[in-house]
Order: structure tokens, then C-alpha cells, then sequence
């Protein structure tokens, strides 16, 4: 796990890609794109993005820094051990579906 910081612009992750790494906002706010669908992230809730990781899958969205940005970037082990029966878990998933329900129409 390791705190990563990202300026206005630059692309965390990109659909298609596979990597392990989940994603929990620090500071700072994400744009997420799926299809023509758009959304804002931020560490209000906290947000989380690169769920996809958890089930060895390749990433649907694609998350670009607005502004300046800090995340934490955890392997798909160590966020399960932390953060899955946490409420920064249930909030991740909860989001991840709403983003993905709307971008297929269904909300």
C-alpha cells in the first residue's frame, strides 16, 4: 500500500488495462469515464475506483486526475484485508454499481 500523488490531467487507470490495484481517494477529485457516461469522484465518501482488480479483471473505466490528486494504491490482497468489511468497502461497491447502472441506462 503506498500513497501516490497525481497532477490535473494524468490518467490512472485505463479501461482495458489489467493491473491489481484498487484505488481510495485521498484528496483531491477523479473524473471516471465509462462509455458516454461521466462522473466526479472525491474523498468525500471516500470514493474508490479500479474495483474491477478485486476479481482479476481488466478495468472498465478509465479515472483521470482533476486537479491535483493523492490516492492510496493498494494490491487487491492488502484492500480485502483492510478495507472490504469496512464502511470505505461497502461505500466503494455501492458506488461502483451506481456508476455502472447509469452508464448502462438502467438508473
Amino acid at each position: 500500500m503506498e500513497t501516490l500523488e497525481f497532477e490535473d490531467g494524468y490518467k490512472i487507470i485505463e479501461n482495458g488495462k489489467q493491473e491489481p490495484y484498487v484505488y481510495i481517494i485521498k484528496s483531491g477529485k477523479v473524473k471516471v469515464s465509462l462509455g458516454t457516461y461521466e462522473a466526479l469522484l472525491s474523498e468525500e465518501l471516500p470514493d474508490v475506483f479500479g474495483l474491477e482488480a478485486l476479481i482479476d479483471e481488466p478495468y472498465t473505466e478509465t479515472c483521470i486526475a482533476v486537479g491535483n490528486v493523492k490516492v492510496i494504491r493498494c494490491e487487491k490482497s492488502e484492500f480485502k484485508d483492510i478495507y472490504v468489511k469496512t464502511e470505505v468497502g461497502k461505500e466503494a461497491l455501492k458506488s461502483f454499481m451506481r456508476r455502472t447502472a447509469k452508464a448502462l441506462g438502467w438508473i
